[in-house]
């Protein structure tokens, strides 16, 4: 015995008409919505918004799948220092006794270099590797060799900056500008990163380089015209919540 289904259960145009009355089919996209065979809504803002959505997922994951090089920051955010270089080795550092013999090869190299672009990106490299001595001798707690990396850090950034500041084109004294203004950022940020697993009695020398780094970056971008600043904001920004995130137990202490 079949029991014939009930009338309500039935999609709408399956279902019995009155007597009398003429038929009403319902539009075929209807009818396959009625019957669970289409996604859509009836609500055609509410289509709109599912198929923008479903748009916006697919470009977001061929961005992801496309740019290998992003990386995701602390904070859940893309970085903007993906692809940043780290510190070199140190090399020889300040508590060696042959230390003084790296500042005459440095010195000879600055001699040598003929423009100030040239002059300026030995300044910024040889300050990143004051960096990376500052590090090692942080780490060795070696407060008074620490002491004489920052300064010599210190010393070539500042020489970079009045190479810039000298007597260059317009045009070359902005890119010399930008190509300080972002060595400085990656230093603020590198420091940042390390700063936490350094031995907490000898790494008080590490936030005043960076605040020396902050104070020159501001000086430098000074020379920068508003386009290009603002290329760096979101450099800054993680700069700084990075800043924040590795002294903040400091900043708490009394």
């Amino acid at each position: 015995m079949v029991i014939p289904p009930l009338s309500h259960s039935l999609p709408p145009e399956e279902r019995e008409q009155p007597s009398g009355t003429a038929p009403s089919p319902l539009p075929s996209w209807e009818r396959a919505r009625v019957r669970g065979r289409c996604r859509y809504d009836s609500d055609p803002a509410k289509s709109m918004r599912q198929t923008t959505s479903l748009v916006h997922r697919y470009f977001l994951l061929c961005f992801l799948l496309l740019v290998p090089e992003v990386t995701f920051a602390g904070h859940g955010f893309v970085s903007a220092f993906g692809n940043i270089e780290w510190l070199p080795e140190p090399g020889r550092t300040p508590d060696s006794s042959w230390y003084s013999l790296d500042t005459w090869q440095e010195e000879g190299k600055l001699l040598l270099a003929r423009d100030p672009e040239a002059k300026t990106r030995l300044c910024l490299s040889f300050a990143r590797k004051k960096l990376a001595e500052l590090e090692a001798m942080v780490k060795a707690e070696n407060a008074a060799a620490a002491e004489i990396a920052a300064g010599r850090y210190q010393a070539y950034v500042d020489r970079a900056q009045r190479i810039i500041n000298g007597d260059t084109e317009p045009a070359t004294k902005e890119a010399l500008a930008e190509i300080m203004a972002t060595a400085l950022l990656e230093h603020q940020y590198i420091l940042s990163v390390i700063y936490e697993e350094l031995p907490a009695g000898t790494r008080a020398v590490v936030p005043r380089v960076i605040t020396t780094a902050q104070e020159r970056y501001q000086d430098i971008t000074k020379l920068l015209p508003p386009k290009k600043k603002g290329a760096l904001f979101f450099k800054e920004e993680e700069v700084r919540w990075s800043v924040q995130m590795a002294t903040r137990e400091e900043e708490g202490s009394p």
